[in-house]
Order: C-alpha cells, then structure tokens, then sequence
C-alpha cells in the first residue's frame, strides 16, 4: 500500500497531540470578559512566587498564550505538596474553572489529573501581570452576605468572588449512624448504607435540601455531616445525634467572603 506524503503528516499529528491535555482549550477568550487569576496557596518558599506575587490578566492576547503554552501530556508524579498557587478562570466574578500549582515539586493539579509543570511555563509571564487587589468581607446576618454577593456579580473591576456554601445553606452537623445489633456491615456495606440513609432523609424532609457527607465511621457506625438550613437542623431525629457534643451541634457558616478586584476599594 502507497503512503502518501499527507497520510504520514497525519500519523505525525497523532502521534504529537495523543494523550496531550490543553487546559484552557474550551474558553473563547477572544469574546472578552475573561480573567486568569493567581492567588497565593500555603507553601514552602519559592522565588519566582516572590517575584510574580499574586496576578491576574484580561489582556486577551496574554489569555490566548496561556491557552496555547499550557498543554500537558508528561503525567505528574503526586507528590506530598502544599501548593504556591491556585489559579482561576473567571468570568463575570464567577469561578469556570481552577488549577492548583507547585513550582518547587513542579506539578499542576487539575480535574483532568496530574501533570509536571515546567515553572517556565508561569516565569515567560512575569512582568506582563497585573496585581489584583483583595478585600475581605464580614457579616452579621447569611440575608446581608447574599445580597451583598449578589450586588457585586454585575461590578465590571470585580475580578473573582467564591461561591461559599452560605449561598444555598446556612450551616451543618453531625450524627452518627449505628449499624444494627449483631452485624458489622458498616465498614463493608457503606456506600450502600450511604444512599439508603441519604434516600430516608429526602422522604421524611421532602422540602430541605442538603450536601450529605461520610466522613469517618468504624464497623459498627457511620460519621455524616450534613449541609443543609437550620430548620432541617431543628427537625432532625431520624438518627442519633449529640445535639450538646461538638460534632453534633448546629454550627452556623463563618460569614465571610475574600473577593478579588481590578481596582482597590474603599
């Protein structure tokens, strides 16, 4: 069979881009109104973090080169590191997306895996960067902080603001689950006994919503916390529960918000 000039130009692209990860390949950052965020992680020194500090661009141009350069295919080797930065793709004050970065342990962590990270790949942009101006809000009441989140969304110097879970809840607790006299099915059978428990609280409170979470048991019991409104919180007796321990008390969110902006605010 003839190969053709073209059919091996074909099978060189294969080769070249299979198993390759490009980050940022589903933003149209030419239609404007996109940011790339840097905001400082808790790690040990570095000093191209130092010297860059934290940044944001919305140069266009600049977005595009981090689209094109930050293509990944070598895997990371998940090492056991704090990381320097943690990087955003926002849009109108919304998070779309977040990596986490490491540049002494040179690995970038993303929902697609772990990948090495050239920290060449941040330094080609030092001094092309803008410095972003934080502020950190408090509130007395959950009604204050959602309106004032909500009032910020349209502000055009808003780089980033998060989406605390105070958004859709106001706090949680724990209970534990005991599994039944004579059996230990509790290590073996969780994630079974997971969803029925989960299944149980959505039919007798059919009006609350809530995040349910495992986190931690034995074989005889089951830790959850649950994320919901308080009146599900007043309401709970489906299992037990030390309403006057730690755990088991309704904890109401910290309301507080760190938000990123163009410009410094009063």
């Amino acid at each position: 069979m003839k190969t053709t000039l073209l059919h091996i130009a074909f099978l060189l692209l294969t080769v070249s881009t299979f198993g390759q990860t490009q980050l940022l390949k589903d933003y149209d950052f030419n239609n404007g109104g996109y940011y790339i965020l840097g905001t400082f992680s808790e790690s040990d020194k570095n000093s191209l973090r130092d010297s860059i500090g934290e940044f944001y661009t919305d140069d266009i141009a600049i977005l595009n080169k981090f689209k094109k350069d930050w293509t990944f295919k070598k895997p990371g080797k998940m090492y056991a590191c704090g990381y320097h930065y943690n990087v955003f793709v926002c849009r109108q004050g919304q998070i779309l997306e977040s990596f986490s970065i490491n540049l002494n342990c040179e690995e970038i962590v993303t929902d697609k895996g772990y990948f090495y990270f050239d920290p060449n790949l941040l330094r080609q942009f030092y001094g092309k960067l803008k410095k972003p101006h934080n502020q950190r809000h408090s509130f007395t009441t959950i009604q204050e902080a959602r309106q004032f989140r909500t009032s910020i969304l349209n502000d055009t110097t808003l780089i980033m603001t998060p989406e605390p879970l105070w958004t859709e809840y106001e706090g949680s607790f724990r209970f534990t689950y005991k599994c039944k006299e004579g059996t230990k099915d509790c290590l073996d059978e969780d994630e079974k006994i997971f969803k029925s428990i989960e299944a149980e609280i959505k039919k007798k409170y059919p009006d609350e919503k809530f995040i349910l979470e495992n986190v931690g048991g034995s074989w005889t019991t089951i830790e959850l916390e649950i994320t919901c409104n308080k009146s599900l919180s007043d309401n709970f007796d489906l299992y037990y529960r030390d309403k006057e321990g730690y755990f088991g008390k309704w904890k109401p969110f910290d309301l507080t918000l760190r938000t990123y902006w163009t410009t410094k605010r009063k």
